[in-house]
């Protein structure tokens, strides 16, 4: 288990990756999904066409990273509720360097839970 409380430092886009990040700080606390998998993949308004270029996908919480997933399929949803919106199907990095570091220096206070990187 990593440390909870060691500083995790700032999430600095190296390696130039193209990621997509959602911002699942409701539906993770308040666990409206069954998992963090769940909580990140579906039902987010965006630019599929953009989003199919993405390397990898943060999921984001107060501003940090709190998982990381490599898209492998894009598709909009089939659920009637939510018509029109994009969900993706992928693979969790467990062992991601980027897990628990602040994207906060990027991303700031938004209003759309939608934030692209390097696309």
């Amino acid at each position: 288990m990593k440390e909870p409380f060691r500083d995790y430092g700032c999430f600095e886009n190296k390696n130039n990756e193209r990621i997509v990040c959602f911002n699942i700080t409701k539906s993770y606390l308040q666990s409206w999904r069954s998992n963090l998998y769940e909580c990140t993949r579906k039902y987010w308004r965006l630019d599929g066409r953009r989003a199919k270029k993405a390397d990898l996908v943060f999921a984001v919480s107060c501003g940090m990273i709190v998982g990381v997933f490599k898209p492998l399929i894009w598709h909009l949803t089939e659920n009637a509720k939510n018509v029109g919106r994009w969900e993706f199907e992928g693979e969790e990095i467990v062992d991601s360097p980027y897990l628990l570091m602040s994207i906060s220096n990027l991303l700031g206070k938004r209003q759309n839970p939608v934030a692209y990187i390097n696309m």
